[in-house]
């Protein structure tokens, strides 16, 4: 009877411990996904620009080769986001629903390990679009409106960087305020296979786990 007792005591725990990290789990996964829709939408506007642009003849080489080159960063950056928040949200669905017991908690750990490369690949796609859209003005439009328009591009993208180093200021926490749940967890690592407690803590040991400031 105890033990009998003991083993559904340990089922309800593990499975309501799964839930709580089945939370972060969404929440990987519905940022990956906002961040690459927004990315496929800068890339769609850098194919446009590639190929609905018609650069005059006279205009100078070095105007072209900066529109060229910011217009291709940002077309590579945005579609490097869109393959990797696509492959992270799938193959890390696909594990933490289809993978052995406590996969879902190496999914959300390889979850987060991705999010800073991710969202540096969109940050970097967000500039060259600025950039590109600046040296564009340059090279179609009289020199009265180019400088206007640059400047106000120019000042778009600086209030941009403000704008969100304050939001990150406002939103940023330090780790060791967060919950923890790895007293709760202590108990179902033991209970886990080999390899899936070594890749666990191969995770927690990964420098870009640092620190959480979703």
């Amino acid at each position: 009877m105890l033990a009998a007792d003991k083993l559904l005591l340990q089922s309800n725990l593990k499975r309501n411990a799964t839930e709580l990290k089945e939370k972060e789990f969404r929440l990987h996964h519905d940022n990956f996904a906002a961040v690459g829709t927004q990315a496929a939408v800068l890339a769609g506007f850098a194919v446009a620009a590639l190929v609905e642009l018609d650069v005059p003849p006279h205009t100078s080489a070095f105007l072209q080769f900066c529109f060229f080159v910011s217009t291709i960063v940002s077309l590579a950056a945005n579609l490097q986001c869109v393959a990797s928040t696509t492959c992270v949200s799938v193959w890390g669905s696909s594990l933490a629903l289809r993978g052995p017991d406590g996969s879902v908690l190496i999914a959300v750990e390889n979850m987060f390990m991705e999010r800073k490369r991710i969202f540096s690949l969109f940050a970097v796609g967000v500039v060259a679009v600025h950039s590109a859209a600046m040296f564009a003005s340059m090279i179609v439009m009289r020199v009265e409106a180019a400088v206007v328009s640059s400047l106000i591009l120019a000042y778009s993208l600086y209030r941009l960087i403000v704008y969100s180093q304050k939001l990150y200021t406002r939103f940023h926490y330090d780790e060791s305020d967060t919950v923890s749940f790895d007293d709760i967890f202590s108990g179902i690592y033991g209970g886990l296979p080999m390899t899936i407690q070594h890749q666990l803590s191969s995770g927690k040991d990964d420098p870009e786990s640092g620190a959480r400031d979703e």
